[in-house]
This record gives structure tokens, C-alpha cells and sequence, in this order.
């Protein structure tokens, strides 16, 4: 009780510095403002350039801006493959774009975006073209598939939250037709295979594990448990290679306690419908397969005519702006930095480039000094189930319960906007106490 009181007076804290920074909104609305600001991508990375950018004009009232989208919310990426378990909900990880951005004086548009006509600056979607005088593209990235036969067609990509539900809805349908065989099926029907060694695929094994043996194991008296697989497949020497080497070996020796099992070294040459086919020749039956096996940018990018280096990022300089295309920034996985290391497809990453694009892009406008983007690595934070993750903020390495512990603080602080954090913490709360229960959820209409 006592840490939960302390998170409690946390939110309350959080809030008030909240209300103390909030900007003067801008005076000028996009259509009517003799400078016009078009930001592309309302994710990571676009959405702190809108904060900072707004920030920085301190109510302008010749500048108007508007955010361009192709989904009206905004997803916490970060704890999306826990909603597979259900042990976050999804309401908490989506929130309004238009809700976000409003408040500041910034306009919303829910588009596609089809093209950008640097010559005539102008940005093509399916709902017309619309003018820019300065232009930031944060699109983000896509689900990388590297070629590998029949992942399109057999696998589900863990990318977003109708992804994890359709996760979520395959496990479930596959312990319904193994109660209702009672032992008489294929052995791949309840074999779970996550392609990825990274964070991605990590936390959704972690997470099939509590939704499999947590919530659904009491429902299912004629299914033997005993049968059930699941195996994490990674095509490097060792999993979460972007971390510590002791806190990786840490997540090994977790997700073994639990008898996931992890193949190093080893790739994916073919998915099919009731297997999935090793480099090796090998095969492993299932019926189950989920991709997270890395991002690449989407096809907005790839027919943009701008400088791209040989993953097909955008090519910004240290300011930010795209090489060659003045007056056009770019910020988030979709990017890679002149005469830099490549850096992690991180929300973080994307957050710091999104801020310093925003101040950058107001300094621009009133012809003040452009400042250089500096990364600062604030840490990682791994999800390995209920009641383990890993955690490495500013050198500070966690593991277990107490790695737990941070990783829900972190992330409470981290969800931001409007949500009412107190409810994130009474969810929490009683999820240490009562199992969740959990049904198959249909995120589409059913046909007439």
C-alpha cells in the first residue's frame, strides 16, 4: 500500500508540473496563417515537434500548423505486446490525436498521405493536397518482412494494438479447438512461434505465456497443458542485443524458467500455414506464427524524392533538416543522421529527434541560431511477464520483482496526455490481485 500511495502522490505531482508548462496556444489557424507548418505522423516523433514547435512560437499569430495522419489516435507503442495478456488495457495505450494537438491551437487532419511535391511545396493525399511553407515528416516505420516466403500470407505481424488482439483471438481459438478435440489434434495446433529476438518479440512470448497459463489454463480442464510450445526464434547470438549483455542472459534464464524456448542463430526461410520452415531445412508445425522481426520505412518514404541511405531512411543532417530540401525536416525510424551511428528504433529516440526538430523548425522561422541533436540514451526497459522485467535506467540495472516495480513507474510517467493515470494505477492494482479475465474480442463488425 505504501508504493502505491507514493505512486498516487507521483500522478498528483506529475499533473500539476503538467498544468505549470502548458504553452500559450498558436493564434493563427493552418488554413489562414501566412506561414504554414505541415507536420506528417502524429506518433513519437511527431507529436513532440508539435509540443516543442508550439512551445518555442510562444503564441504566434502568423504561424498556423496543422498535423496530417492516416488514424485519428496516437499508440503507446511500448506496451502493446502486453495487451496480449491482457494485463494492460487497451484503452490506456490510444489516445486522440485531435485531443492532443488541439489545445495548442493545431489543427488535425485524418489523411493518407499519398506523395510530397517539394517543387510546388505542396503534400498529396487522399483527401487533396495541402500547402506547406516548412514541412516535417514523421510517418514511422512498417513491419520489416525481409523477403521470407509466406510471411505476408501466414503470420501475424505484432505491430499495433489490432495486432495484438488478433494475437490474442488466434490463442484463444486454438485452446477452443483443442478443448473441444480433447487431446485428438496435430501437434502444432497449440505450438506458438514468435519470429524476433528483439524487445517485440520478447515481451509477446512473455506475454502468450501469462495469457496461456495465468487466465486461460482454468477455463480449459480437457486440454493438456503439458502440450503446449512456445518458441522464440532469433536470427542473432543472442537475444535483446541492444542491452546489457547480463541483463539479456537474464531474460534467457526467465523466459526458460518458463519454458519458452529460444533458438539463437537461426532464421526463418519459409512460413507456412501449419509450419514454419529453418534456414537449416528443419521445420517446427504450427498453426500459430507471429512476426516481429524487425521495421524498414513504409512506401511513403521509399517514393519520396529525397537523399536515402542503403536501408531506404531518410537522410537528415544534425539540425534535423533533409538533406538537400530546404525548409523540410524529418524525425523517427524513418531516419538516419549524416556522419552518425545508426540509432535504436526507440520511442525514446524518436521523442529527443522530435523535440530538437521542433525547436530547430522555430528558430528557422524567426531566424534565430539552429541547435545539433545529441542522443541521449535514457536507459531500456524489457517486459518479460506479470511479475519480472528488466530495466536499465542511466546505468542503474534491474531485473525481477523490484525491475517490475520501475518498468510500471517508467511507464506510468510515460503515458502521458489526458489519461487519467489514477485508473492506469487502480487497473494495475487489482490485476495483482484478481486474475483478468479474458474473452475473444472481434475489432471489426461481423458480415451481415
Amino acid at each position: 500500500m505504501a508504493l502505491v500511495a507514493a505512486l498516487v502522490g507521483g500522478v498528483g505531482a506529475m499533473r500539476a508540473r503538467s498544468l505549470l508548462r502548458k504553452p500559450k496556444p498558436l493564434g493563427a489557424h493552418y488554413r489562414d496563417a501566412p506561414t504554414k507548418v505541415l507536420i506528417v505522423g502524429g506518433g513519437f516523433g511527431g507529436i513532440p515537434v508539435v509540443k516543442e514547435l508550439v512551445h518555442a512560437l510562444d503564441g504566434n499569430q502568423r504561424v498556423g500548423v496543422a498535423l496530417l495522419d492516416r488514424v485519428s489516435f496516437t499508440t503507446f507503442y511500448p506496451l502493446v505486446p502486453r495487451t496480449i495478456s491482457a494485463n494492460v488495457e487497451i484503452g490506456h495505450l490510444a489516445h486522440s490525436i485531435r485531443s492532443i494537438v488541439r489545445p495548442l491551437g493545431v489543427d488535425f487532419n485524418q489523411a493518407e498521405v499519398e506523395g510530397v511535391d517539394f517543387e510546388a511545396q505542396e503534400v498529396h493525399s487522399n483527401k487533396g493536397s495541402f500547402p506547406y511553407d516548412y514541412l516535417v515528416l514523421a510517418p514511422g516505420s512498417r513491419t520489416a518482412f525481409f523477403d521470407t516466403v509466406g510471411v505476408r500470407e501466414h503470420a501475424i505481424e505484432l505491430k499495433g494494438l489490432r495486432e495484438a488482439l488478433q494475437v490474442r483471438n488466434t490463442i484463444i481459438d486454438r485452446f477452443e479447438e483443442a478443448q473441444w478435440l480433447r487431446g485428438e489434434h496435430e501437434e502444432g495446433l497449440l505450438t506458438f512461434i514468435f519470429v524476433g529476438g528483439g524487445p517485440t518479440g520478447v515481451e509477446g512470448a512473455a506475454s502468450t505465456h501469462d495469457l496461456i497459463f495465468n487466465v486461460l489454463k482454468r477455463d480449459y480442464p480437457d486440454v493438456d497443458f503439458e502440450r503446449v510450445r512456445i518458441v522464440l526464434i532469433n536470427s542473432g547470438k543472442r537475444i535483446l542485443k541492444e542491452i546489457d549483455t547480463s541483463l539479456s542472459n537474464t531474460a534467457l534464464h526467465r523466459l526458460a524458467s518458463e519454458n519458452i524456448e529460444v533458438m539463437n542463430n537461426t532464421r526463418v526461410a519459409e512460413i507456412r500455414s501449419d509450419a514454419v520452415v529453418l534456414s537449416n531445412g528443419s521445420t517446427i508445425p504450427t498453426c500459430t506464427t507471429v512476426w516481429a522481426a524487425g521495421v524498414e520505412p513504409g512506401p511513403l518514404v521509399k517514393g519520396l524524392d529525397v537523399p536515402r541511405d542503403a536501408r531506404g531512411r531518410i537522410v537528415v543532417d544534425r539540425f534535423m533538416r533533409v538533406k538537400d530540401r530546404p525548409r523540410v525536416y524529418a524525425v523517427g525510424d524513418c531516419i538516419s543522421i549524416e556522419d552518425k551511428p545508426p540509432l535504436p528504433a526507440l520511442a525514446q529516440a524518436a521523442k529527443q529527434e522530435g523535440k530538437i526538430a521542433g525547436h530547430n523548425l522555430a528558430a528557422e522561422i524567426v531566424n534565430s541560431p539552429l541547435t545539433p541533436f545529441r542522443y541521449r540514451s535514457l536507459g531500456q526497459l524489457v517486459d518479460l511477464g506479470t511479475t519480472s522485467a528488466l530495466t536499465d535506467i542511466l546505468g542503474v540495472k534491474l531485473s525481477g520483482l523490484l525491475g517490475e516495480a520501475v518498468w510500471r513507474t517508467v511507464y506510468l510517467k510515460e503515458l502521458g496526455y489526458n489519461l487519467d493515470r489514477t485508473q492506469v494505477l487502480s487497473d494495475w492494482a487489482i490485476d495483482c490481485i484478481i486474475c483478468p479475465s479474458v474473452s475473444k474480442l472481434y475489432d471489426d463488425p461481423p458480415a451481415p
